[in-house]
């Protein structure tokens, strides 16, 4: 049970953070180029996070693969409807985090996120409180200039 709410917080802290619709428009941004593949992985984590927290679903999608497929045999559209329904339940999600483990091998990366998440459901009755810290490992692809997660988990 713990574990799977520690998988819960971690995907709503991943889902807020960003992920990326299928045939979504590329946005170009400036200085983006010149950032390090590890700067590029840490940003990516970064809009996600301040995805997750302003609820706002597409920004997190943006930076999920269409190819996104996680130990839970979660794919791209499910974890969509996830965040949506984590983005509906909860009026306010607070996310503490510390500054990430990136390894990058050729055009795939690794980050292990160390995260607390707090939030409040519109309705208790139906969705409990989150209140868990722990880490998450997340695993990102090259897509051109940029990276996409393809899987988020436990730590392994």
């Amino acid at each position: 049970m713990k574990k799977q709410k520690l998988l819960a917080a971690g995907m709503v802290w991943l889902i807020m953070a960003g992920c990326a619709q299928h045939g979504a428009m590329r946005v170009s941004i400036p200085g983006l180029e010149r950032m390090t593949d590890e700067q590029k992985v840490a940003y990516v984590l970064e809009d996600v996070w301040r995805g997750m927290e302003s609820r706002r679903v597409y920004q997190v999608l943006a930076h999920v693969s269409p190819g996104y497929l996680d130990q839970e045999g979660r794919d791209y559209n499910a974890i969509q409807e996830y965040i949506s329904y984590i983005v509906k339940a909860y009026y306010s999600v607070k996310i503490t985090r510390t500054r990430p483990k990136i390894l990058i091998a050729g055009d795939r990366a690794r980050a292990v996120e160390t995260f607390g998440t707090i939030a409040a459901p519109w309705d208790a009755r139906k969705d409990p409180p989150i209140n868990l810290q722990g880490q998450v490992t997340v695993y990102l692809e090259r897509a051109g200039s940029t990276w996409q997660i393809v899987e988020w988990g436990p730590l392994r």
